[in-house]
């Protein structure tokens, strides 16, 4: 068993904002891999509001023993824009994942979203060449994963959301990405789609419906919920109680918590800590 050293003064700090944040897992994963390699480094949630995020952005940028920030929903492109310098991937979304406070005070940001849905596919992402894909939600999140399907060349991606100027963002960064018409505004043939996904927070309330029919998807349809939660959402539910194969927004971090933790540990993007 990992023992998990105890906080002192010479402590650092990720902190991990959402709105909400309780379902967020990257505590939980990523305490241990810092304790395992000896950083005395601690992953804590914080809640934060869209009203009070630019706030709390410039106090936790103030303090020395930030490390950083992982960013969830709904803070991931307002955190881009307050960013110093971004990733390649996160320059071209316009969204990051994980912040990496600097000893000066400057914020550079990274975005780990795209690999992770992907490697969170498992052996469903051999599907992935050539195939339709309809994806609600063209946040952050959403843009991250809509840029690491046209890396794994989708013949065709559907994106949906209810801020057209989101839709069309996404939509003309895959096709900068591919060279070709891939991405598109219109809705597919429900039944031809490999892999459906919801890149929203739909799901995250126990009320929330989400818009499309699983009636109408192929029996070997991929399912994909991005929600990282205890509980499985609504969609997850119905996804595995009518014997859909499913991804969910678990393996999605769990495939690139390396990532971020070697990020939030100082590292550059794309070293991995575990």
């Amino acid at each position: 068993m990992t023992l998990i050293p105890n906080l002192d003064g010479r402590s650092r700090l990720y902190a991990v904002w959402g709105d909400p944040v309780a379902q967020v897992m990257t505590p939980t994963l990523i305490n241990p891999i810092f304790a395992r390699h000896g950083h005395n480094l601690f992953a804590v949630p914080f809640h934060v509001t869209p009203a009070t995020f630019e706030a709390t952005w410039h106090a936790f940028r103030a303090m020395s023993n930030v490390a950083g920030i992982g960013v969830t929903v709904p803070h991931k492109i307002a955190a881009a824009r307050l960013c110093d310098s971004l990733t390649p991937a996160a320059q071209a979304v316009g969204a990051v994942n994980s912040v990496q406070r600097q000893p000066d005070g400057t914020m550079d940001g990274a975005l780990f979203d795209g690999l992770g849905f992907v490697g969170g596919l498992g052996a469903g992402r051999t599907r992935l060449k050539g195939a339709t894909v309809l994806q609600v939600g063209a946040g952050g999140a959403g843009r991250a994963i809509a840029h690491a399907l046209a890396e794994e060349d989708v013949g065709r991606l559907a994106v949906i959301d209810r801020d057209p100027a989101a839709v069309d963002f996404t939509v003309a960064m895959v096709n900068r990405v591919t060279g070709r018409e891939t991405a598109t505004r219109d809705m597919p043939d429900l039944g031809a789609c490999t892999l459906l996904i919801n890149a929203t927070p739909i799901g995250l309330e126990s009320t929330d419906r989400f818009p499309v029919p699983l009636d109408s998807m192929a029996p070997d349809t991929i399912i994909a919920d991005i929600a990282s939660f205890a509980t499985p959402t609504r969609l997850m539910i119905e996804a595995r109680e009518r014997g859909f194969v499913t991804a969910d927004g678990n393996a999605m971090l769990e495939a690139q918590i390396g990532l971020i933790a070697g990020y939030a540990a100082g590292l550059p993007a794309g070293s991995s800590l575990d």
